[in-house]
């Protein structure tokens, strides 16, 4: 929509033929003369009213000033997917095909306002998302229109006005104590895998970070190893943000399980710097064998125990949990776990682990 283009029209009659047209003459959006011809009207007004028709469009009052939520989703998606990464991109097409597109179609973003989004946040609230799942809902539909502010003149982002799903985050956070963590590591059969989530439970890295460790990545003499690339369904990427790329600290009996490791890998593959602690040559082992490793130590544990009852279940990312409540818990630094997990700012880690923290209102006063 433009209407600050710069058009000039007029309308001819062909003497030899008997007929009209018209030109339309303009600049278009990058300043480019153009030029609209169309002849073989046999009346005057037959040409009045189509170069009438073309203004019209040209300036954005026709039918062609319309923007179908779906095309706008589209064209986001294909400038999404060449800036983001790949998990970045999966996680808004989930939003948009499960949630986004079903609900506003091919409705006209230009006619959306904020009666509209109120009610689709209602309608998904009545259907028991977590907080977090909407707000980061919320997050791609302001994305989306704010996409539509700078490349469409879209006047305003109805989404903003109406704000975020006001609703808490009761979002599950499982840890495991280091006595359950000694038990899991007892029954894992090899060791590849005991290191494995040893390196996850006591770095706190994320498991596409230990995924894609390489030898070179490991610094024996000052007990480190360098964080600064991550795997995302095999393939290799830098991670999210610059806090992400970091030296972890391990202690001593971790980094002697990984001299360890290092003369067993050298026995069983050929060895290189260069190459994947966790995988053969470049290639680290995929999820799915990492989740298979998880699970059927999981039923190795319940078959340990009385009929009924299970072992305390974790997802794997809750071994970075772990890690960090246990610090929290022996009283460590917020910066420095901040600094651990990959986090810009302690922010997150108030957010996320903030109620662990042992100093309650009546054990503050005695500072007092």
């Amino acid at each position: 929509m433009n209407h600050d283009l710069k058009l000039s029209h007029n309308i001819y009659k062909d003497a030899k033929r008997g007929t009209y047209y018209f030109r339309i003459k303009y600049y278009d959006e990058t300043n480019t003369r153009q030029e609209i011809r169309r002849s073989g009207f046999s009346q005057r007004k037959e040409a009045v009213k189509r170069c009438n028709e073309l203004l019209d469009e040209l300036e954005g009052i026709g039918n062609i000033d319309t923007l179908p939520f779906d095309e706008l989703v589209q064209e986001y998606a294909d400038w999404y997917s060449a800036r983001r990464k790949q998990s970045s991109y999966k996680a808004l097409m989930t939003h948009v095909n499960n949630h986004l597109l079903p609900y506003f179609k091919k409705i006209d973003v230009y006619q959306l306002d904020t009666k509209a989004i109120m009610k689709f946040q209602n309608k998904k609230l009545k259907e028991g998302h977590s907080g977090e799942y909407l707000k980061k809902m919320h997050v791609f539909l302001v994305s989306i229109l704010n996409h539509a502010m700078k490349y469409h003149d879209l006047k305003q982002n109805v989404a903003s006005l109406v704000g975020n799903f006001e609703i808490e985050s009761n979002k599950r956070l499982n840890y495991w104590t280091v006595e359950q963590f000694n038990e899991f590591v007892e029954v894992l059969p090899t060791i590849q895998q005991k290191l494995f989530f040893k390196l996850l439970f006591y770095s706190g890295a994320r498991k596409g970070e230990i995924r894609a460790i390489t030898w070179c990545d490991i610094n024996f003499s000052d007990n480190y190893i360098h964080i600064d690339k991550t795997d995302y369904h095999g393939t290799v990427t830098t991670p999210k943000t610059k806090a992400a790329i970091r030296d972890i600290y391990l202690p001593q009996h971790v980094m002697d399980n990984l001299t360890e490791y290092q003369s067993w890998y050298k026995d069983k593959n050929i060895y290189k710097d260069d190459y994947v602690l966790f995988g053969t040559f470049f290639k680290s082992f995929s999820e799915s064998t990492i989740d298979r490793w998880f699970t059927t130590a999981l039923n190795v544990l319940d078959d340990n125990l009385p009929d009924g009852q299970t072992f305390p279940r974790i997802v794997i990312h809750e071994l970075r949990h772990s890690h960090a409540s246990h610090l929290i818990n022996h009283g460590a630094n917020i910066m420095i776990i901040a600094q651990r997990l990959g986090h810009a700012d302690t922010t997150e880690v108030m957010n996320r682990y903030g109620h662990l923290y042992p100093s309650t209102q009546k054990e503050i006063v005695k500072y007092l």
